[in-house]
């Protein structure tokens, strides 16, 4: 028997979870906490730190790694580093503490779309699982009756998770630019932190980290008050009493739909512009071991195709998404229809579309993201020397995507690699975890699946640099050793 997952868990905090039969659910959460750290002491082997000190060239500190973007990814690329015993790293976030990425932001699905089973930060040690926390909280038969997780706990795991590993992560600091400097040191600006140095840079920055947020032309041309996108943060308070227009056909779009009726607005209109959506979902197809692992092996014209049928295919919100919406009296769907255009009219708002006008209050995007690099003032500077699809490969006729295209092509691990090659070798140091990934490195950096599969092969390659650039000086340090006499004959 399955419930409303959304409903059946109340918000209240751990420590405060005390059950009828008396199971103190705190102290289950610090059993579990001394579970992990105690597995992490069994599997420590070896446990040095190994990277060689580097010095900034004004004798300052230099992290190993820095990795921007402290939501799932960052935090699980942090934890994959340190398992690796790459202690000195650095994660930074623009965000206030608790808001990273999109769970308590612009997420506004009532649960994960994801399955409750879908695992992968944990990286093999059992007691960091999600599933592992939830149920020191609340039973083995909560879980089982849950069909999907509640938004809210995905957030307060990830705090938990970020607590109880320890992750050095710096709120509230946005990098803005990076240089190459001197000995293979990359120089970051960090606001409002001066400059950061370290050696490899880890961009796991979601959804938007490799481009901008869709819109149309004439929607931006609106005074900024009477539209947002679904990203953006929106007070749906203020939408109560309101008319609200939505345009989209994919899951944000109907969530945020949703949100709207639910806050009170009098009318919702749902536009979107395929008149029937897809049920399937490749995506789905694709969540085993062989895809999941092993798509960055294929070559650029596999990866091409897979790649294509993927994106092109537009499948419909999950089908509680679809509930949630379609129990909603106040929401009505305009299926089949674009939006051609819009007038600001003092007050309000009409939009055009491809049958007839339509007023309306408030007007929010839901048409998704963009991938470009162009619109990402930290990577703009570098666009000449990285390598692009569109720099690499060039689709049969029938298959070409402009946003494939512009996307970066990255090398195995998710590095950077060079448009001319000799011309920028640094940039190899700079990974991309983020969106724009996909075509490169397929589902890894996108979602809960990937991230299991994605953070051991970057680790991996960053792991590999640090210690092949210093082989020499490893080499010198082991005959040092050696010839100290510590080592004897038996």
């Amino acid at each position: 028997m399955t419930v409303n997952s959304a409903a059946f868990m109340p918000d209240i905090p751990a420590a405060a979870c005390v059950d009828e039969g008396g199971v103190d659910h705190a102290a289950s959460l610090d059993r579990l906490e001394a579970a992990v750290h105690r597995d992490l002491d069994l599997i420590r082997y070896p446990i040095k730190s190994w990277v060689l000190p580097k010095t900034s060239p004004d004798g300052g500190h230099v992290f190993d790694v820095a990795i921007a973007g402290g939501g799932q990814s960052g935090l699980a690329a942090a934890f994959g580093l340190i398992r690796q015993r790459v202690n000195n790293i650095l994660v930074i976030d623009e965000n206030p503490p608790g808001f990273e990425g999109p769970w308590d932001t612009y997420a506004r699905m009532l649960t994960l779309r994801t399955d409750k089973f879908v695992g992968g930060m944990e990286l093999g040690l059992p007691a960091l699982s999600l599933r592992a926390w939830f149920e020191a909280q609340y039973g083995r038969p909560a879980w089982d009756a849950m069909d999907k997780l509640p938004r809210d706990l995905q957030s307060r795991y990830l705090a938990w998770y970020r607590r109880v590993l320890n992750l050095p992560v710096r709120n509230q600091c946005r990098l803005t630019s990076f240089r190459h400097g001197p000995d293979g040191l990359i120089a970051l600006t960090v606001e409002p932190a001066g400059t950061l140095w370290c050696r490899k840079l880890i961009f796991a920055t979601g959804i938007e980290g490799n481009g901008a947020r869709g819109t149309l032309p004439f929607i931006d041309a609106l005074p900024r008050p009477y539209w947002a996108h679904t990203g953006d943060a929106i007070d749906f308070a203020r939408l109560r009493g309101k008319r609200v227009a939505v345009l989209g056909g994919a899951a944000s779009a109907f969530d945020n739909a949703a949100a709207a009726a639910e806050a009170g607005a009098a009318r919702v209109d749902l536009f979107h512009r395929r008149a029937e959506l897809n049920q399937a979902n490749p995506v789905a197809w694709a969540q085993f071991n062989g895809f999941l692992a092993h798509y960055p092996d294929l070559d650029p014209a596999q990866k091409w195709r897979f790649m294509h049928h993927i994106l092109a295919f537009n499948p419909a919100p999950p089908a509680d998404t679809m509930d949630r919406v379609a129990r909603l009296p106040t929401i009505a769907r305009h299926p089949g229809t674009a939006w051609t255009g819009a007038r600001f009219n003092g007050g309000d708002i009409t939009i055009e579309t491809t049958r007839g006008s339509h007023d309306t209050d408030f007007a929010i995007l839901g048409v998704g993201y963009i991938v470009d690099l162009t619109a990402r003032p930290e990577l703009r500077p570098h666009l000449s020397e990285i390598a692009l699809w569109q720099d690499v490969y060039t689709p049969p006729p029938g298959l070409e995507n402009v946003g494939m295209s512009r996307s970066p092509f990255l090398g195995s691990h998710f590095e950077f690699q060079e448009k001319q090659p000799g011309r920028a070798p640094w940039l190899r140091s700079v990974f991309n975890f983020s969106r724009g990934a996909q075509v490169s490195m397929g589902s890894m950096p996108i979602g809960l699946s990937g991230v299991g599969f994605g953070v051991p092969r970057l680790v991996e390659g960053v792991c590999r640099q640090l210690f092949t650039e210093d082989a020499d000086l490893y080499e010198v340090g082991m005959k040092a050793w050696q010839s100290s006499g510590v080592v004897t004959n038996a």
